[in-house]
């Protein structure tokens, strides 16, 4: 037994190294930064603390519980959403197992493991790439997998786990083109860029561009007659198609849910410019080339170590490469290097659509291929160098040094030391290159060494620009919400979601598992950030957030529930406050720790009869304005609960008197001095009073307080917010600008008639429709009154949704933009049930069985005739 182990550790012993050295470098790292379960810190950070780990609880309490019918929709997507679209951006890569053997109390420690599982890899899958193209020398081919899997866009990038498959099967993708080139066998192009695209589409489309131009070159590399070549672009292009079949099952849903989400954000024109100095990236070839203002926008991660760096330039001195070889690689690395820096190209490797954070996300494309060449270069050394080759080489490296050391104070992820340590590697590599025999093992061995501690201080100096969550405070954090949730669910099993003035992350609700209005996914529609817009509450192009809620909101979306927290920074310092909801005044429920629970007896059904005035087009100029509009679509009465005359009066401070709030120009008299309003109002009694916020009246450009108390609002926002005020017997709104004028634009204060809008909606709140939910179908009992003709639903729409009114279908109609209606019913009782079934999946099933079946079927067939 002992033996049989040691002849495969012998024989495979390259393989092995190329695994487990990346895995083990990362994982001193990890230990040395205490990432749990090496201490208390996490692997948490940025996206993968705020969205990604929120995403693999999900996906674990799914699985776990066979809870299939999450697999297509949630309520605790937003304030519902389909699921496919997650499923196949975030979490289909088959290591993703790690996530249920491992319990969830250690999710930290699974995701951990799930990325040293990548690292290690990708440095596999490399060397297995190399050992294929036919290099001779295992420890070059150790030392170019190192490089590959510890690589600029790898480090940099760990935070987005779901992008690292891209990463492992690159190279067998392009090893299945070679071997069609090569033998004619189409299997191994066909299972790898078949998995890329079920695993992640959006990694797969720049896999799928790059992989087109590498097919392009060996074209005209090949030195066969026009009829073969001819054939062997005809088979990958097959192959290519029937990858594309065997997808479909997951790629035709998904496409046809992007057209309502990011699909609806491409650019269909785009400026023809270079995005900044293509010199600068020669910056990004140092040791600890990033920190975190790299992520939100920076230059190509394409850190590769010294080693490559020389190694590909070797491969253009080395005249036992083919001329018209080196030509199509320069053309090659030409057309990636463009990529990075020419807009036009930049677009069309993102799908044309600008990143949000992570800039030139398909750079690790290039540092497969420079390090690809630097390993052929590296490995047809023979002899000594010629004199030529080391000047040539020498003046590149000696030009890129200067450049760098010249401008060094431009970069603010450089540093003296981190500039010293690079210039020492290229220094030792460059010797040891230009001058060992290049047949000595130890020549080959040092190139190992250099390419370990070359890579492993890049990635200390790298990640310690960033900082992490604390485990302990994760998992308190978690465990405490968890327990508010459950405890509300254990005492009402009814339809309805709960908000918060709180969050750890936008994907709380996915976490927690349970129907809120928040939610952080790139698959998000596109019509639900623009309601949240309209409403007065947080959004980007890719979350929303009900934090800054309004009783009448709350009212027509069946917030039933709402957790407030105080003295949050102490106890969780790792949570973002909303703005405070004064108006929340009814049933305390709970309190756990610094959190406590609020009832609201306001909520509407999640399905309701209502005027058929629900589907009028509401235009409104601010969000008070349009929510008044949306009481009168569903009462069907025409005057307004909110009243935006509220009596007040306003003090300044070294800045020019206001009589009025908005549209005006707050500006400082003396630039040198605090320049502040004060805005003093008075209780008013059965009224709830809010406050209008423009964006132009961001974090950024003046800080407002209430009552003392700091507004939190987003720092940078582009909408107008609503958020409630205190209803005292004096309160006081102090306004500080920050710049030199702020304009007001609709900054202004309305008053709720809370009395008035429970009065108008009180026969909607009343309705008892017996709503249940079942999988992914709603169904009611509504009985349908002579004014009440619509019924209305707080259910984002989509396409994917059907409904049935007493067993036969109905068309369904779209309130504002984004939620469920419908109308053209009787008068009487009805059964009505809202079904969801993702748009195109049985068609993307079918089209992935018979392609299935047709590829078992050629291959049987042609294995027979063999």
């Amino acid at each position: 037994m002992i033996n049989s182990i040691e002849k495969i550790i012998k024989k495979h012993r390259l393989y092995l190294l190329s695994f487990f050295v990346p895995f083990i470098i990362m994982s001193c790292y990890f230990a040395y930064r205490n990432m749990f379960p090496f201490g208390n810190s996490s692997i948490l950070t940025v996206d993968l603390g705020q969205q990604y780990v929120d995403l693999f609880a999900y996906f674990r309490r799914t699985i776990l519980t066979l809870n299939l019918h999450s697999i297509l929709y949630s309520f605790s997507n937003g304030y519902g959403g389909e699921m496919i679209g997650i499923w196949a951006y975030y979490l289909l890569s088959p290591i993703n197992i790690i996530l249920l053997i491992i319990p969830a109390k250690f999710i930290n420690f699974a995701i951990l493991l799930i990325t040293l599982f990548k690292y290690g890899l990708s440095g596999l899958t490399f060397s297995i790439f190399l050992k294929y193209k036919g290099l001779k020398k295992d420890l070059i081919i150790l030392s170019m997998a190192i490089a590959y899997a510890l690589n600029g866009w790898m480090i940099a990038n760990q935070l987005n786990v779901m992008w690292l498959d891209g990463v492992i099967i690159l190279p067998i993708i392009i090893m299945g083109i070679d071997r069609i080139f090569k033998i004619n066998k189409y299997s191994l192009f066909i299972v790898s860029y078949t998995s890329m695209l079920i695993i992640n589409y959006y990694i797969a489309y720049m896999i799928t561009i790059f992989s087109v131009i590498y097919v392009i070159g060996k074209l005209l590399i090949d030195d066969n007659t026009f009829k073969i070549r001819f054939k062997r672009l005809l088979s990958i292009s097959v192959s290519y198609f029937v990858s594309l079949l065997l997808s479909a099952f997951i790629f035709l849903p998904n496409l046809i849910e992007l057209k309502n989400g990011k699909g609806a954000y491409t650019l269909s024109t785009f400026k023809w410019k270079v995005e900044y100095n293509p010199l600068k990236m020669i910056s990004k070839l140092f040791d600890g080339s990033f920190n975190f203002s790299q992520m939100p926008s920076g230059y190509p991660n394409i850190f590769v170590g010294a080693i490559t760096v020389i190694g590909f330039i070797i491969f253009f001195c080395n005249k036992q490469i083919m001329l018209k070889r080196k030509i199509i690689a320069l053309i090659i690395t030409a057309i990636l290097i463009v990529s990075m820096f020419f807009e036009p190209l930049d677009l069309v490797w993102h799908a044309m659509q600008f990143p949000i954070w992570y800039p030139y996300r398909f750079s690790f494309i290039f540092c497969f291929w420079i390090i690809y060449i630097a390993a052929i270069g590296l490995d047809k050394q023979t002899g000594h160098i010629k004199t030529k080759e080391i000047i040539v080489s020498g003046i590149i490296l000696v030009a890129g040094l200067i450049y760098t050391a010249i401008n060094i104070n431009l970069f603010s992820y450089m540093s003296l030391t981190k500039y010293l340590i690079s210039l020492a590697f290229v220094a030792i590599s460059f010797i040891v290159i230009h001058v060992s025999n290049k047949d000595n093992k130890y020549y080959l061995l040092c190139l190992v060494v250099i390419t370990i501690g070359d890579t492993g201080l890049n990635a200390f100096n790298s990640l310690n620009a960033i900082s992490y969550v604390s485990n302990d405070d994760y998992m308190k954090y978690t465990e405490t919400l968890n327990h508010h949730v459950n405890d509300i669910k254990l005492k009402d099993n009814s339809l309805y979601r709960i908000s918060k003035d709180f969050y750890r992350t936008r994907d709380d609700p996915i976490e927690s598992n349970f129907y809120s209005g928040s939610t952080f996914s790139s698959t998000l529609r596109k019509s639900t950030p623009d309601f949240n817009q309209k409403i007065g509450n947080a959004y980007t192009t890719g979350s929303i957030d009900y934090s800054n809620g309004t009783i009448v909101t709350d009212s027509l979306l069946s917030f039933k529930y709402f957790i407030n927290t105080i003295n949050y920074n102490k106890t969780y310092p790792m949570i973002q406050k909303s703005s405070t909801r004064y108006d929340i005044v009814n049933n305390d429920v709970q309190k756990i720790d610094i959190f406590q629970t609020f009832k609201s007896n306001n909520a509407f059904p999640i399905l309701y009869t209502s005027s058929g005035n629900v589907f009028s087009k509401i235009i409104a100029s601010d969000p008070i304005k349009f929510q008044n509009s949306m009481v009168k679509q569903v009462t069907g009465k025409n005057s307004d609960v909110f009243n935006e005359k509220i009596h007040y009066t306003i003090l300044s401070e070294n800045t020019n008197p206001l009589t009025e709030l908005n549209n005006q120009v707050i500006a400082k008299n003396n630039l040198l001095k605090d320049g502040e309003i004060i805005i003093k109002y008075k209780h008013q009694k059965g009224m709830v009073p809010y406050l209008i916020v423009p964006a132009s009246m961001n974090q950024q450009k003046c800080s407002i307080k209430v009552n003392g108390e700091e507004l939190n609002l987003p720092n940078d926002f582009q909408s107008t917010f609503v958020v409630s005020l205190p209803n005292n017997k004096d309160n006081k709104i102090s306004i500080k600008v920050l710049n030199g004028k702020v304009y007001t634009n609709e900054f202004n204060m309305a008053s709720l008639n809370l009395s008035k809008f429970l009065n108008e909606t009180k026969a909607i709140r009343n309705q008892n429709n017996h709503i249940k939910l079942n999988g992914n179908t709603v169904s009611a009992d509504i009985n349908v009154p002579t004014k009440r003709t619509a019924v209305a639903t707080s259910i984002p729409y989509s396409n994917g949704w059907t409904l049935t009114v007493d067993g036969k279908k109905h068309p369904i109609k779209v309130i504002n933009d984004e939620f469920i209606g419908f109308n053209n019913l009787s008068i009487g009782k009805h059964k009505v049930k809202l079904s969801f079934y993702p748009s195109g999946l049985n068609d993307g099933i079918l089209i992935s069985s018979l392609t299935l079946m047709f590829v078992i079927g050629f291959y049987i067939c042609k294995k027979k005739r063999k």
